[in-house]
């Protein structure tokens, strides 16, 4: 099978499919985060459906719950569809493929199909946990997982998955999404930043008791030595217990450990080094810097504010809505780089940037695996990828000790530029390869686009980022007359929406605010400003204003600089 609806199957994708049905249609497909793993899943719903069988697909979330029910229905629009969860409870009846929550999918009444039927187990390395290891029942025969790294830090995989799905099959790694133009050509700059005294004398307290704690718990007390993961499930079994030695040890590892982490994910030079490179970032297409923490993912924003790039944390704290507008605000370029802890690891659709930003050392392969899924993807023009990581020197981040090991090892395959240097010299080399001309695309795309292998532009092309572009410019000539029409066009908008854009803009006198600081000077919330600043470009954008817009500014000189890079801080 070559085809599904409206996309071709690459390479890798069809000796995938055929792996499985070859299997007996059972296996576990592995493939990197950004080569379309989700295609197999849909070439394999198709041809079930065609055989005359029912097929469940489990996700772990809501957010995929929805991203998947889109593309079967677009790839597949002969086939009858549903959804279960968030709100929805479709059954089997008068349905081909239903879409289901694993919560959903394992509670009490769930459906289940009366015939011979496939499952497509989604991010399946998840359902090796013993309660939605519930999901893997004998009214499937045929079997499909999905998952980007198959790998727990228990026995879930050898206990539950593999017995259940048989095989593993070898999807599309780095080297191969390389080869065949799958993922972005990528630099990799590993950036050593120095401890202040306070924080290096802290961390070295932090540290002897680590070391201290660790040898005691696997020497006096019977902690697993490795994996890592092992040694951690029983440290926090231990902490769990009364109040002999064993608790209190694994208690003053954990506090040890957690505070360690704290002062490298929170590190001042860290934040000094992201202020450095802000300058760059705001005028690089878009960037994600990946935090341990809300907090750090705040403290990087205001770095990121003070010099112009406009950002925004992407955190848990957000509503559903919250987060869906910070997407789409990312996406069309009005803000440039999203600061967020592990909530961008997985199961979000995030659109593809240019730039990643690690803060922290991943705590696992899955983990940096799909970090790196969400700059990798490839760019319309030939652009590279970018990842920089920002580390304590002669700490436990250090990749002369270890740190990153994974992550290191996956990309020198496949990076033009590998190279390790100061924070002093960061700023300069970024803003280097982020104006170097990139090299020439090629001729024809890559082989079939897959699902969620469609790139998108980070320019900040289209209607939106064509009028923000023009207002930029318009916004920041001195002549009155530029001025005056610039007014006219925001004549348009609703009152609230022409007063947050000429704080935004910095125009007609007003100063330029940050997003928090108009909320805080027009009485409003961060969220509303952020929703009438959407909804005015989109007005903007509109023929009989955009056209306006465009014309003025090829007359207007830009301003260049950091100043005009800033505009939307």
């Amino acid at each position: 099978m070559n085809a599904v609806g409206g996309f071709e199957l690459r390479a890798w994708q069809r000796e995938a499919f055929d792996t499985w049905v070859a299997a007996g249609r059972r296996g576990v497909v592995e493939a990197v985060t950004g080569t379309g793993k989700t295609a197999v899943g849909i070439t394999a719903a198709a041809d079930a459906v065609a055989r005359g069988r029912a097929v469940l697909v489990v996700v772990p979330s809501v957010a995929l719950l929805e991203q998947w029910f889109q593309a079967i229905r677009k790839a597949v629009p002969s086939a009858r569809i549903g959804r279960r969860g968030a709100g929805a409870s479709d059954t089997f009846a008068g349905i081909d493929i239903l879409v289901s929550t694993v919560q959903s999918a394992i509670g009490h009444g769930a459906p289940m199909p009366d015939g011979p039927a496939l499952l497509v187990a989604d991010e399946v390395h998840r359902y090796g946990a013993g309660s939605f290891s519930r999901l893997l029942t004998d009214d499937f025969e045929e079997r499909l997982g999905l998952t980007a790294t198959f790998e727990r830090n228990d026995n879930g995989i050898a206990d539950h998955l593999m017995p259940y799905f048989e095989m593993l099959i070898a999807g599309c790694d780095y080297p191969r999404g390389h080869a065949e133009g799958i993922l972005a050509p990528v630099r990799v700059m590993l950036v050593t930043v120095p401890f202040t005294p306070a924080e290096q004398a802290k961390y070295d307290e932090l540290d002897e008791t680590v070391t201290k704690e660790r040898l005691a718990l696997i020497h006096k007390h019977g902690c697993c030595k490795e994996p890592f993961g092992e040694f951690m499930r029983d440290v926090m079994l231990l902490s769990e217990g009364g109040v002999d030695r064993a608790t209190w040890s694994a208690r003053r590892y954990l506090k040890a450990f957690s505070g360690r982490r704290a002062i490298l994910a929170e590190s001042q030079g860290k934040l000094e080094t992201l202020r450095e490179i802000g300058g760059a970032l705001a005028t690089g297409g878009r960037s994600i810097v990946f935090s341990e923490t809300k907090e750090s993912a705040k403290a990087a924003v205001d770095a990121l504010l003070e010099q112009g790039a406009p950002a925004a944390p992407y955190t848990s704290d957000l509503s559903t809505r919250d987060r869906a507008e910070l997407l789409e605000l990312f996406k069309s370029g009005v803000i440039s780089t999203l600061a967020a802890p592990r909530v961008l690891d997985e199961g979000v659709d995030v659109p593809e940037a240019d730039v990643g930003i690690i803060l922290a050392s991943s705590r696992t392969r899955r983990q940096m695996i799909q970090r790196m899924g969400r700059v990798i993807r490839p760019k319309s023009d030939g652009r590279h990828a970018s990842f920089l990581v920002l580390y304590i020197g002669d700490s436990s981040e250090d990749p002369d000790r270890g740190a990153h090991g994974t992550f290191l090892e996956q990309l020198t395959e496949i990076a033009s530029d590998l190279v390790t240097v100061d924070a002093g010299e960061a700023p300069t080399l970024l803003a280097d390869w982020l104006t170097r001309a990139p090299e020439a695309a090629s001729a024809a795309a890559p082989e079939g686009v897959g699902v969620g292998g469609v790139s998108h532009p980070t320019d900040g092309s289209g209607p939106d980022g064509d009028v923000l572009g023009a207002l930029r410019v318009v916004a920041a000539s001195d002549d009155p007359a530029v001025g005056d029409v610039l007014l006219a066009c925001l004549a348009v908008l609703d009152p609230d929406q022409v007063a947050v854009m000429l704080h935004r803009l910095g125009a007609a006198g007003v100063p330029v605010s940050s997003p928090a600081r108009t909320a805080e000077i027009l009485g409003m919330t961060t969220a509303d400003v952020v929703e009438c600043e959407s909804a005015a470009l989109a007005r903007l954008a509109d023929g009989d204003v955009a056209a306006v817009l465009s014309d003025v500014s090829v007359m207007v000189t830009p301003v260049v600089g950091s100043e005009q890079a800033g505009r939307f801080a």
